[in-house]
Order: C-alpha cells, then structure tokens, then sequence
C-alpha cells in the first residue's frame, strides 16, 4: 500500500491507501451522515433572517458567517476536499421553510464551501434537479430516466432535497479512487487508455458550431500525487458517434471494466435522499447515478444543485473543465435556447 501523496508520474500504478478509496463495504449512509446540532440550527436560522433582504445570488458568505456555522462547514470542506470525499448534513427539518427559504440555506451553506459556478447554457448557478417539460435542451438530469454513472462538471458537487418522488429515485455514489485501485490490481493495462481519455459531446451543445470539445478529456489524471477522475461515458460515445469513428478498443474495454467493478455487489452506495438532507462531494473523486422515478400528481420529486469552485481545487489536468468551458462558452455567446 502507498499513501495519497505519491510522486507525481504520467500515470499511477500504485494501489491508493487513503479514505477516498472507499466502498459501501466500508462506509453507509448512516456513517456519512452529520447531524446539525441545536446551536448549529440556530445559527442557520439566524443567518437566513440577516439575508431576507438581498437576492440570493448577492449572498456571499459574510451574510453566513457565525462562529458556530463556521465551524462545522470547515468540517465539510476538510472531508470532501482532504478525506472522504462525501458527506451528507442532516437535521433541517422541511416542513419549517418554504421552498425559497430552503435554497437560501443552501445557498449560503455553499459559500462556506467555493463560488457557485454555471451549470448549464442558460447560465443557471443554482440548479433546478427535476423532470423538465417541453424543453429540447434539458440534460438526463431533467427527465424521469435513470442516470448512469458520471462525474459533472466542476469540482465540489451539492444537492439539497426539497421533495423525493412518488417512487424511485435512489442515489447511488461509488469512489473513482477505489475503482482505479481495482483496475489497477486486475487490468493495469488498460489505465493508459483511461489517462488518453477521449473527446466529449454534452448533448445541450448538438446544434452549436462546437458540439464535441476540441481536446480529449481523460478518465484520469495524476497531478502533484493525486488521482483525480472525471468520467462521462456517454459523453465519449455520442462524441465517437458525431466524429464518425469507433472508441479506441482498449478505451471501450477499459469503460465496460469500470462499470462493472461499480456494478458489483459492496461497491456502490444506494440510499434515498430525504427532504431536507445535504449531500456535498468531491466530484473528481466520485461518480455518481440516480434510478428511474415516478412522480404523481401531487408530488414530485425536486432537488437543488450547486457546482462550487474551491478555493483551492484541486489539482487535475485542465481538460477535466472541457465541459464547463463549453457551457460557459455557449451562454456568454448568447446563443438563444428555448
């Protein structure tokens, strides 16, 4: 076993002994799971009454700073960024707070934690996670379907649950990081196809002049003695379809590994998010999946996403932000959607 803080290489080979490479075998959502004390709580409440009067995206984190928030969110940032990867924060009771209130709270709780950053070519910083209609430029992310597994875009990843669905709707969370330890231990050969990686086509850009990136992205990378991933396979294949050409055949292998080892039995975690749960991630550490859920009609199922900036990201080979720019690119554009 090594630690995390490896000598940097073009590619590791090395089995990464840190709490990162985690496994549902390890870990439960129970074991993720902090509770907000009372005093903590309180804290909350008191900074969403100094914020009523300003817009949400003018809230910066002095109008969330409290001693006793501070504290705790510190806590945050240290397990995404520097252990675990993966936290959830429960305690905030939903019936308290309507809608509005609750993505202020949210809001303010990420800028503890990174700036909020685009999520999409409307230019969105604070998503929207639900089933989108009549809308030709939604992601997965806004239908009913199931989600395969994915990194997003940016760095530290956010949800908030306002409304579970009818039925349906399970997350699931695997660590990148385990994953490359086993395809390191059973097919080292394949980890240079996924440090190559591949070009990518984020489906919201199918009709503009740059619908695949101009670089390949790679499923890994190894920067100052981190593995990082960043993983769309879906990306990659929609890409290989729109340059008329295959997958590289050892990336197309090395893709159907990866998701198997996900698929095996202790590896990934499902649980349900509940209304009022935090769930905050080190996104290049961590890939993450939904099932399939039904809404009726009167409930349906409703979360809040941030995209955050770190103050001090981590760092990765700067094509992991391919995507990002693309989106960036369309919006500041001004390409008219909808």
């Amino acid at each position: 076993m090594v630690f995390f803080a490896l000598t940097m290489t073009a590619i590791c080979h090395e089995i990464i002994d840190h709490p990162s490479a985690w496994t549902a075998a390890t870990v439960s959502k129970a074991s993720l799971t902090y509770h907000f004390t009372a005093a903590e709580l309180e804290a909350i409440d008191e900074c969403l009454q100094r914020t009523r009067s300003r817009g949400l995206h003018d809230v910066r984190k002095p109008e969330f700073d409290h001693p006793v928030l501070n504290k705790v969110m510190a806590h945050v940032y240290d397990v995404v960024m520097n252990g675990r990867g993966l936290i959830l924060l429960a305690g905030i009771a939903r019936d308290r707070y309507t809608n509005e209130e609750l993505e202020r709270i949210y809001w303010g709780l990420g800028t503890h934690l990174g700036t909020a950053v685009v999520q999409s070519i409307y230019g969105d910083m604070m998503g929207y996670v639900e089933a989108a209609e009549n809308d030709p430029y939604a992601r997965a992310y806004r239908s009913t379907d199931e989600l395969r597994y994915h990194c997003d875009t940016h760095e530290f990843v956010g949800l908030m649950c306002l409304q579970k669905a009818a039925s349906g709707g399970l997350s699931l969370m695997a660590s990148t990081v385990a994953v490359h330890n086993e395809i390191a231990r059973r097919r080292p050969d394949l980890l240079d196809a996924l440090y190559e990686g591949y070009y990518l086509a984020a489906p919201e850009l199918q009709h503009s002049s740059r619908p695949v990136t101009d670089v390949k992205t790679p499923v890994f990378c190894f920067r100052d003695g981190l593995v990082s991933c960043t993983y769309a396979a879906l990306f990659m294949t929609r890409a290989a379809k729109l340059r008329n050409e295959p997958l590289p055949e050892k990336l197309a292998e090395a893709i159907a590994l990866f998701d198997s080892i996900i698929a095996e039995p202790g590896f990934a975690l499902c649980f349900q998010l509940e209304p009022g749960e935090i769930m905050f991630w080190q996104n290049f550490t961590n890939v993450h999946a939904r099932t399939e859920f039904e809404n009726s009609t009167d409930i349906k199922r409703k979360l809040l996403r941030l995209w955050l900036r770190p103050n001090t990201p981590r760092p990765v080979d700067p094509a992991f932000y391919s995507r990002a720019e693309a989106y960036l690119w369309y919006y500041r554009e001004g390409a008219k959607v909808g």
